[in-house]
């Protein structure tokens, strides 16, 4: 793997400048075989009934059509038990390294009461280290994405440890749950190497030529949206490795239940996240998952070149990045304040951690954003516009995240190095 670093907002961050091939690819009709359905209880405390594949097929809570894969939760009955049914998916291979890219037609909207995730995690928590690529809880409409690690790994100024964790929620929209949904999906890649864990979104129509290609570059894709930079402060192979893919729905529990009162949207309509989420099933409808693909790419070390040129003369400074575009550069990252829909004492980092353009390309500025025009060398996407309509109008009948603080479950795993 060759490297190259760039500076934004003051700090540095690093992009593998290395070919990816497919590993994995989970789209269209195998991608429940690729999957385990977990069924044990949610270990966040959530009011939820995680059920298996047979159960959720039997209860259409699960299809794939015209290739795209969907998944939600019960939206017909009060519920009982344990909770509101719903699934939580596990791949059944782990990984260490990679370029995960995963093309959503649509994701949980900003629903009271939901805790929506895609992530990836290891055995032995917090050992293996976990990385929370898409997460958020009732009415939020933007992105949280946060790191948590053992003891002895500091990112972005900030110790990973455990349930803390570092974090980082973008103040771009469109990036989670409704507006997401609305604006027509996107797409999330994670590029996980052993100096960085870098992720980018892109929203709908707005995706580099090759992100969703056979051979896509990180390297010519400009600032991520959040950089998570290793170093004399974490040893990244040391603290992340073997880790599942997991997409799930839970409700309320240690962080949507804890903060539910605190939003103004959840309040007003029921008095408990418990009591909101149990006896309004109709609320639930927009609770669910359509992919369109999700691959798994691996680096098969041939060097590529990459269209962000980077001078680091022997003896400077690292330099500004020479972008082939007139446009200015984003606008410096800024900490965000804490608002009732971030994580229970989350810490919100700067420093390495850095927030960029929606769109995640260092050409797009916020004039730009704000015209909802498209930047310059940025093509729709491959995927077919009547597919993801599709996949957006299936309605299934029935139609997160695990430990922080337990131990973690794996079945039937096979692993990638």
């Amino acid at each position: 793997m060759i490297f190259s670093s760039l500076l934004l907002a003051g700090g540095l961050v690093q992009l593998g400048l290395a070919a990816y091939s497919v590993k994995d690819d989970y789209s269209g009709d195998k991608f429940f075989d690729m999957f385990s359905f977990n069924t044990f209880d949610d270990p966040t405390h959530g009011y939820v009934n995680y059920v298996d594949k047979a159960t959720a097929e039997a209860a259409d809570l699960f299809n794939v059509s015209n290739g795209v894969a969907t998944f939600g939760v019960d939206h017909t009955n009060v519920a009982s038990g344990r909770g509101r049914t719903s699934i939580r998916l596990t791949s059944n291979t782990q990984y260490t390294h990679g370029l995960i890219i995963v093309d959503l037609a649509h994701m949980p909207g900003s629903i009271c009461g939901s805790w929506p995730a895609f992530w990836m995690t290891g055995p032995n928590w917090p050992n293996s280290g976990e990385i929370d690529i898409i997460e958020g809880v009732n009415s939020a409409s933007s992105n949280q994405m946060t790191m948590h690690t053992s003891a002895g790994c500091s990112l972005a100024n900030s110790d990973c440890q455990g349930n803390l964790g570092c974090s980082v929620k973008t103040n771009l929209q469109k990036t989670y749950g409704t507006d997401f949904n609305s604006n027509g999906g996107g797409v999330y890649a994670t590029e996980w190497t052993s100096n960085s864990i870098n992720i980018w979104f892109f929203g709908h129509g707005r995706y580099p030529p090759d992100v969703l290609g056979p051979n896509p570059n990180p390297g010519s894709w400009g600032n991520p949206t959040a950089s998570f930079v290793g170093g004399s402060g974490c040893d990244i192979d040391q603290h992340f490795i073997n880790n599942n893919i997991v997409f799930d729905t839970t409700f309320c529990g240690d962080w949507a239940g804890e903060v539910f009162s605190q939003d103004s949207t959840c309040s007003a309509v029921a008095s408990s996240c418990q009591d909101y989420v149990q006896n309004h099933p109709e609320a639930f409808a927009e609770s669910y998952w359509a992919v369109n693909s999700l691959k798994v790419y691996t680096d098969d070390g041939s060097p590529v070149q990459n269209n962000v040129q980077v001078s680091q003369p022997k003896g400077s400074p690292i330099a500004q990045p020479v972008i082939e575009s007139s446009a200015p550069q984003p606008t410096q990252a800024v900490e965000v304040p804490k608002t009732p829909t971030e994580k229970p004492q989350r810490t919100h980092t700067h420093g390495e951690v850095f927030l960029s353009s929606e769109t995640g390309l260092a050409n797009l500025t916020i004039a730009a954003r704000e015209a909802d025009e498209k930047p310059e060398l940025v093509q729709s996407s491959p995927v077919d516009a009547d597919k993801a309509s599709e996949a957006v109008q299936t309605k299934v009948k029935l139609g997160r995240h695990a430990a922080k603080h337990l131990h973690r479950h794996s079945h039937g795993i096979h692993h990638h190095s």
